[in-house]
């Protein structure tokens, strides 16, 4: 993409995609008959949604020079997502095939078009990582699913080392897919544990808690500082989500005082579909933070940090009434509203 890139509040790395949704629920992969494509990929997800909540993004990812490349980038353009970055590669952009229960949870199934490794978001380029971006940003944003493309996992190491040369806080969502690491899967916990070592905010699902560190998912929910305890010192805040269970948070507090911790329950909404709920709950947290000054208002007033995990728990069950990751999320009004008029559950 050409032109100059303006100032960002936060910039989104990583993966931009298809999720293809299965229509049929409650049936496996091979007796679906109808698959409907809804833009995802957890990176863009959360850049299109905190563009709808007016925070000023910026998302880097490698997109294909095909038909769904263009369907994603004009869908990021109509939120005001600041597209500068993009590098437009022969790949092609990815397709997920994503099966639901009755219930409406969803399950990565495969993939459509490509091989794994043979995708658009494979091969983002390190040199061209844009540092004043990054820089500039409240906060960067990845997940990890890169880190088993060479390539990618370069530019997300470099973006990062950007982020560490500024005042940038560097937030890491787990997002584990065991469908991108095929071979690489005996590597993922370590691979993952290290890049994740090196945020300032984990985000990560209560089932995660427990493949990377450890910690039963009862007690992550229960004492979110087991898991702020099993990474290093310097990362300064976990968020764990439960689903429909709830999240709870553990942040170090300022001048050394007591962790600031808390459980939010999730607000009584009829689901539709859950794709992209976390990544809605994340851009709602970040819409604070931004709101805030950055990570250490939080770290001083344990207030606003529970206010913000709130709104976070209010964008992800708004995204749940709703089909699609992106389609789904709320605006800020909308998400307000919800948080007002919504009850938790009994």
């Amino acid at each position: 993409m050409n032109g100059a890139a303006p100032e960002a509040s936060v910039t989104c790395l990583g993966e931009a995609l298809f999720d293809c949704l299965a229509e049929e629920r409650g049936v496996p992969k091979e007796q679906v008959k109808t698959w409907i494509p809804y833009p995802g990929g957890a990176p863009a997800n959360v850049a299109a949604a905190l563009g709808r909540l007016g925070v000023k993004v910026s998302f880097v990812s490698a997109v294909g020079q095909d038909e769904l490349g263009e369907q994603m980038l004009d869908l990021l353009q109509s939120r005001h997502v600041d597209l500068t970055p993009v590098q437009r590669v022969p790949e092609p952009t990815r397709d997920v095939l994503v099966t639901r229960d009755e219930a409406g949870e969803r399950e990565f199934s495969g993939f459509g078009a490509a091989k794994n490794n043979e995708y658009a978001d494979c091969f983002i380029d390190a040199d061209l990582i844009p540092e004043p971006t990054i820089k500039n940003s409240v906060a960067l944003v990845t997940g990890t699913l890169g880190l088993s493309f060479p390539k990618t996992a370069a530019a997300m190491r470099k973006a990062v080392s950007y982020a560490r040369s500024g005042p940038c806080s560097v937030l890491v969502d787990i997002n584990w897919r065991p469908v991108f690491w095929e071979s690489l899967s005996h590597k993922a916990v370590q691979m993952v544990s290290e890049y994740a070592g090196g945020a300032d905010i984990l985000k990560l699902s209560e089932e995660e808690a427990e493949w990377l560190y450890g910690v039963h998912s009862d007690q992550a929910m229960k004492q979110p500082e087991l898991v702020l305890q099993a990474v290093p010192e310097t990362v300064q805040g976990v968020l764990i989500t439960a689903g429909g269970h709830g999240a709870a948070y553990c942040f170090r507090a300022a001048n050394g005082a007591p962790l600031i911790k808390g459980f939010v329950p999730v607000l009584k909404v009829k689901v539709s579909d859950t794709t992209g709920a976390g990544d809605a709950f994340l851009s709602g947290f970040l819409y604070s933070m931004v709101k805030a000054g950055g990570l250490s208002a939080f770290q001083q007033d344990g207030d606003k940090l529970r206010s913000a995990v709130e709104f976070a728990a209010a964008c992800g069950g708004f995204t749940c009434s709703k089909p699609g990751a992106i389609s789904a999320q709320p605006t800020l009004e909308e998400a307000k509203t919800l948080m007002s008029t919504a009850k938790t559950p009994a």
